[in-house]
């Protein structure tokens, strides 16, 4: 059965590296069923907190025949993985709050992974911060629309990295990407309109940050 799968999960499958993939809040897991579809992945270990969930992905994996290299497993985060069991881990529709307390959870059991995909719903500074301070480079950082909504996808591999305080706000790559001087531009003019109102100092340093981005964004071009 073919499945279609919308712009963010598409997009994460086009980061994943052949091998084995843990799919962590897998859901229906259909993202884990496309990837051996599409031979981006070698196996995949689907889990989910929910055993509903599960039942999903299990009865699509029963279904299509691939339940020998589709393994479900029921656990929150990456409990049910173990050390280096999976290549790549995914973990997309969480918070970035939640996504970095998971990273930090595998991290205190001594788990290690080549590769991660992860994509937060909120908050993708706290994830590239949980990231470098576990010695991993991240290799991709863009944002991707959909639903009408804007979600930030990150890759990273093993391997240490140094980002200043701007690549964890707006993300490692931002002053390349195309989207980002619409997107900061928007927001600056919109909080520089709330503070015109009412002062705040928090969110005087955000304006002073996104104009600091704005600018570096503008010497590169110029450069």
């Amino acid at each position: 059965m073919p499945i279609r799968l919308d712009e963010r999960l598409t997009r994460i499958a086009s980061l994943v590296d052949y091998g084995t993939v843990a799919d962590i809040g897998c859901d229906h897991g259909k993202l884990g069923y496309y990837l051996i579809g599409t031979d981006r992945a070698r196996a995949v270990i689907a889990t989910d907190i929910s055993e509903g969930s599960l039942k999903k992905a299990r009865e699509l994996a029963r279904d299509n025949g691939v339940s020998d290299i589709m393994m479900t497993r029921q656990g929150d985060g990456l409990s049910p993985v173990a050390d280096r069991e999976a290549d790549t881990v995914v973990i997309a529709g969480l918070g970035g709050d939640v996504i970095s307390e998971i990273l930090s959870g595998a991290a205190a059991e001594g788990k290690r992974f080549y590769h991660f995909v992860l994509s937060p719903n909120t908050h993708p500074e706290k994830v590239r911060r949980e990231l470098i301070r576990q010695k991993y480079r991240i290799v991709y950082d863009d944002a991707v629309e959909c639903g009408g909504k804007r979600y930030t996808v990150i890759k990273a591999d093993e391997g240490e990295q140094i980002l200043d305080e701007l690549r964890i706000l707006f993300g490692a790559f931002y002053d390349e990407s195309e989207s980002f001087e619409r997107i900061a531009a928007q927001e600056l003019e919109y909080k520089r309109s709330i503070i015109s109102f009412h002062y705040d100092a928090e969110l005087e340093k955000r304006i002073v940050l996104l104009e600091t981005a704005l600018n570096n964004v503008l010497k590169r071009r110029n450069a």
